[in-house]
């Protein structure tokens, strides 16, 4: 089915009733692999909640302050049809970057406790709303140079934007080939990002205690929720999608303690993502991938100073 056949099964259901605005309300779960799925687990993926390696040093009740960004791939337009089962566009390509700033706190036992939050910035029109992350992070084994630490971690919060109908879009003339889906304003879409997993971290310290080269391997159990609003033609599309599955996500990456209380990050991660689109539908890798760099600083305090 192309789109020219859906777009006419869509309007004849839609001109089914033309006494006043039309409410259709629909709610769906989705697979991961579906084109409304991957799109789903690939903006999430943004989010994902990783860490690092845990302070060199592990002391109680001492505090650290830490700030990353992350790199979101451009999609072309072929990779943002993921709309109606893969046959509308939606725009994906929304903030290039999602960043967080964090707060850890030491605890006995070699425990570090870690409190993450996204500010919401609006970027091209979505921005995220109160996005909280908490990890708990406990070293399993540890010499002067080598670590290994296990981190549990977790993440609420949604991201709001213009997806389904795009103020770009919207300003084309309904039905045109600009607005085939007949978009009379920009969408206000929103998704959920919850989260939570486990991650194992391992990393080795340079002899002359600058470089920390590490590795992550992170399970995740996802549950995006997302509402869409959105007014075509003379109906206003309120549907929710929803998905529960988990994915896997590799880190490679590398600490640099420049100064005593400062410390550089620099990583690659990479979420494998598949994606069964029409008409075809035959299975292809559509990954995930993320360039992520980071600045740490430990002042010194402690949280009974």
């Amino acid at each position: 089915m192309n789109k020219a056949i859906l777009f006419l099964l869509i309007s004849a259901v839609f001109a089914q009733e033309s006494n006043g605005q039309e409410v259709v309300t629909r709610a769906e779960k989705v697979s991961l692999d579906s084109p409304e799925g991957w799109a789903m687990a690939h903006t999430l993926s943004a989010a994902l909640n990783l860490g690092a390696p845990p302070a060199t040093d592990p002391q109680a009740w001492v505090m650290r302050f830490s700030a990353e960004l992350g790199s979101i791939p451009h999609l072309s337009r072929a990779e943002q049809q993921v709309g109606f089962g893969g046959f509308k566009s939606e725009d994906l390509n929304k903030s290039p970057v999602f960043g967080r700033g964090r707060f850890h706190l030491g605890l006995p036992g070699e425990y570090e406790l870690e409190l993450s939050w996204t500010p919401p910035l609006e970027i091209n029109g979505s921005k995220p709303d109160e996005v909280f992350g908490l990890a708990l992070q406990k070293s399993l084994y540890r010499t002067s140079t080598l670590n290994l630490s296990v981190r549990l971690f977790a993440l609420r919060g949604e991201a709001q934007g213009d997806i389904t109908c795009s103020r770009d879009v919207a300003s084309a003339p309904p039905g045109s080939a600009g607005n085939p889906f007949g978009c009379r304003e920009p969408s206000n879409d929103s998704m959920e990002l919850d989260h939570e997993g486990l991650e194992f971290i391992g990393s080795r310290l340079s002899h002359d205690g600058r470089w920390q080269p590490y590795f992550g391997l992170a399970y995740t159990r996802i549950h995006p929720f997302v509402n869409v609003e959105a007014r075509v033609f003379e109906v206003l599309d309120r549907a929710e999608l929803y998905l529960d599955d988990a994915i896997q996500s590799a880190t490679v990456g590398t600490l640099y303690h420049w100064a005593d209380n400062w410390t550089l990050q620099a990583a690659f991660s990479y979420t494998p993502l598949d994606i069964r689109r029409p008409p075809e539908l035959s299975r292809r890798n559509q990954d995930f991938w993320s360039v992520r760099l980071g600045l740490h600083w430990r002042p010194g305090w402690t949280a009974f100073q």
